[in-house]
């Protein structure tokens, strides 16, 4: 019975494919922030990573490959931020809770990620961030990175449209 709970408790907080955090981990992280059953933390940013072209990599080279893109995406998250939790949100869209970091030290992490915008091969993110200033709560804090994280994907889809999936 012991390994039946361990094995559930893992399925019901990992994605299998790529082996970080799944939707239903961060949803409960987030309700344990705003229910107050953990203490908030001194920093905290919030980053949405969306990663461009996985329709057209399913699309022209099979499901298979696109599974190798999304692993190679959590891998690079993983690899960015390293220490911090990394989630598949959900099907090509990555989330990133980053805490203990000065403004600096994040800022750093964002420089290696924007490596991995508006390239022509391999993985490539639009991505948006925000960091809690205090005055509002996680739930903020999410909205404003996914709508920084589109506003991105515009300028991404402005420099590349034929790369816009139909």
């Amino acid at each position: 019975n012991y390994q039946l709970v361990k094995r559930l408790e893992i399925m019901s907080t990992i994605d299998l494919l790529t082996g970080v955090k799944n939707r239903n981990a961060m949803n409960n992280r987030v309700n344990d922030f705003v229910e107050g059953n953990e203490a908030y933390p001194e920093s905290l940013y919030v980053v949405f990573a969306h990663l461009n072209g996985l329709k057209q990599v399913n699309d022209n080279n099979g499901h298979i490959a696109g599974d190798l893109l999304l692993k190679n995406a959590a891998l690079i998250l993983q690899d960015i931020f390293l220490g911090h939790e990394v989630y598949r949100a959900g099907g090509d869209e990555f989330t990133v809770f980053v805490t203990g970091l000065s403004e600096a030290e994040f800022m750093e992490k964002i420089e290696k990620l924007k490596k991995y915008t508006y390239t022509d091969e391999g993985v490539c993110f639009a991505f948006g961030y925000c960091a809690d200033d205090g005055k509002h709560d996680i739930r903020y804090d999410m909205k404003t990175a996914d709508e920084r994280m589109y506003a991105d994907k515009e300028e991404y889809y402005k420099l590349y449209p034929d790369r816009r999936h139909k």
